[in-house]
């Protein structure tokens, strides 16, 4: 399943889960790792660090730091390469994926207080937001420090029975048969966290999770012959009942589609709940980009 990953990494990092994960997965699958790193080089009308020392040097100190701060973990993984650009802008990367053929992008868990002060989430916010937006294939945001990433035996999917769910239930299908796992079908019914929704008020919740289990057996029973598999339903917020069913379910993956449903086309899901369920602490999120998929 997986052939080649690449590690986003930066030194801006509070814990070394992603590194790890990724280390743990290239070992497990037999797959070839590629460390990406973008170097920020400041320029402005009056000068650049050009001036000061070539960018080509920078980018090669960078690579050689690199290389030394994982050294131990980079013995056991011969097949391997790291690549330093230079400036923020992600182009590069995902020019880097499609012409390698990246199978999976490892991201960890970093945030910049000076960026946006007093927020949550910091720059990582905008960074998954960018790579998951623009990259072809999924995303995984490891974050906490005991992840079995590597042994992936039992996967929640969450679905909001979007199209861009059932192209990511397809992924996940494929990625169950190939690893032998079970997959959680879980949805949840958004009660609103600001904006109740009157419907759930107007009947017994139980109709409603009866409805939503219903629409998964007929929606998802036929990609998923042959898989260990369940249906669960719920009410709540949508990001704290995942990860409360994830943690139930002693999960090893949580799946989600990049985007939802929505009242304005196009607009990014990644931006609220895929992102609080990948940067709370928890197991590996793996967020699955649009594209038409064949279940099989």
């Amino acid at each position: 399943m997986f052939k080649k990953i690449l590690l986003a990494t930066t030194p801006q990092i509070d814990t070394q889960t992603a590194p790890k994960a990724a280390f743990d997965m290239v070992r497990k699958y037999d797959a070839e790792l590629l460390i990406y790193h973008a170097l920020p080089i400041g320029k402005d009308d009056w000068c650049s660090f050009d001036d000061t020392i070539p960018a080509e040097k920078l980018v090669e100190a960078s690579a050689a730091k690199i290389r030394e701060f994982y050294a131990e973990d980079l013995k056991t993984i011969p097949n391997h390469s790291i690549r330093v650009i230079t400036g923020a802008s992600h182009d590069k990367l995902f020019k880097l994926v499609h012409t390698e053929g990246v199978d999976l992008i490892v991201m960890g868990h970093h945030t910049s207080a000076s960026i946006y002060p007093g927020s949550m989430l910091g720059s990582v916010n905008t960074a998954i937001r960018d790579v998951c937006s623009n990259a072809f294939c999924p995303t995984m945001v490891v974050t906490h420090e005991g992840s079995k990433s590597a042994d992936i035996k039992k996967i929640v999917f969450a679905t909001d029975f979007s199209t861009p769910s059932d192209s990511a239930l397809c992924y996940t299908t494929q990625l169950a048969r190939q690893l032998g796992a079970h997959i959680d079908v879980f949805h949840v019914l958004d009660t609103g966290q600001r904006c109740p929704n009157p419907e759930f008020y107007m009947q017994d919740m139980n109709v409603f999770v009866d409805k939503a289990k219903a629409k998964m057996q007929q929606r998802y029973a036929k990609p998923l012959e042959g898989i260990s598999h369940s249906f669960e339903c719920w009410e709540g917020v949508p990001y704290v009942e995942i990860l409360k069913k994830a943690r139930w379910s002693e999960a090893d993956l949580v799946v989600m589609a990049q985007y939802s449903t929505s009242l304005e086309g196009g607009t990014p899901f990644i931006g609220s709940t895929v992102i609080q369920v990948a940067l709370s602490p928890g197991c590996p999120a793996l967020i699955v980009n649009y594209r038409a998929r064949t279940c099989s």
